[in-house]
C-alpha cells in the first residue's frame, strides 16, 4: 500500500508538533517539581498535592534550615496541579515511569536537595540511558495524548525554568555572542608571511623604497 506525499507530510508534521510540545511538558514537569520543593516547607501544606508526587522527595528535615526566598505564584501551582492530578496520574499509568520522571524533574530542578538523576540510578541499580530512555518515551506519549486532545497548553515560567534547562526555549537568549574573528583567525599565532614575488603590491612597494633611496642619495651628495 502506497502512502501519498501528503499522508507523509502529514505525519512529518505531526511529529514535528509532538517533539516541540514534548519540550513544553518536560519543562512543565520540572516547573512542577520546583513548586513542589518550594511549598514542601514547614507550615506551607499543599492541598493534596504531596500525595500524588510518588515517594522521591527527600525528608522535610533534609533541607528545613534551607532559606526558600522564592513563593510559587497562583499560577505556577495551578500548573503544577495539572501536571501531577492530570498528566502523571492519569496518563502515565506505570509506577516505576513515574518514579523516573518525578526523579528527573526534581533532579534538574533542586539538584542541592535531590542530587543528579545520574547518582539516583547509580545508587537504585537503574541503567541511566535505559531510563532515559523512558522518560523520553513517556513525554512523547503525553505530547501524542495532549496533541490528540487539542487541548492548549500554558507554558511554564520560562524565566525560571531556563537556567534549569539549557536546551529550552529562551535558553538561546542568554547565550553570549561570540567575538567577531579576524579574517586570518585560522593561521597559527607563530605562523610567518610567506614572500610572493607575483603580487603586484609588493611590487609598487618595492618601486616606492627605490624611488625613496635614490632621493636619499640625492640629498647626500
Amino acid at each position: 500500500m502506497h502512502r501519498s506525499a501528503s499522508q507523509f507530510d502529514d505525519l512529518s508534521r505531526r511529529a514535528a508538533e509532538i517533539a516541540d510540545l514534548s519540550l513544553v511538558i518536560r519543562a512543565r514537569f520540572v516547573e512542577a517539581a520546583d513548586t513542589m520543593v518550594h511549598l514542601d516547607v514547614r507550615g506551607i501544606r499543599p492541598d493534596q498535592m504531596r500525595t500524588l508526587w510518588p515517594e522521591v522527595l527527600p525528608e522535610s528535615t533534609d533541607h528545613a534550615d534551607i532559606r526558600i526566598r522564592y513563593r510559587p505564584s497562583a499560577a505556577a501551582i495551578s500548573r503544577a496541579e495539572e501536571v501531577l492530578q492530570e498528566w502523571l496520574r492519569v496518563h502515565v499509568k506505570d509506577v516505576e515511569r513515574r518514579i523516573l520522571l518525578s526523579r528527573w524533574s526534581i533532579c534538574l530542578a533542586a539538584p542541592h536537595i535531590a542530587g543528579s538523576f545520574r547518582d539516583f540510578c547509580a545508587g537504585t541499580g537503574r541503567v541511566r540511558r535505559t531510563a532515559e530512555r523512558r522518560i523520553h518515551s513517556e513525554f512523547q506519549k503525553l505530547a501524542d495524548v495532549l496533541l490528540a486532545a487539542s487541548s492548549m497548553l500554558q507554558e511554564p515560567d520560562w524565566s525560571r525554568i531556563a537556567p534549569m534547562m539549557p536546551n529550552a526555549p529562551g535558553g538561546l537568549d542568554r547565550i553570549r555572542p561570540k567575538a567577531p574573528k579576524h579574517e586570518t583567525h585560522w593561521l597559527p599565532e607563530d605562523a610567518r608571511p610567506v614572500f610572493d614575488a607575483a603580487n603586484p603590491d609588493l611590487a609598487e612597494l618595492a618601486k616606492r623604497l627605490e624611488r625613496g633611496n635614490r632621493r636619499r642619495a640625492k640629498m647626500k651628495a
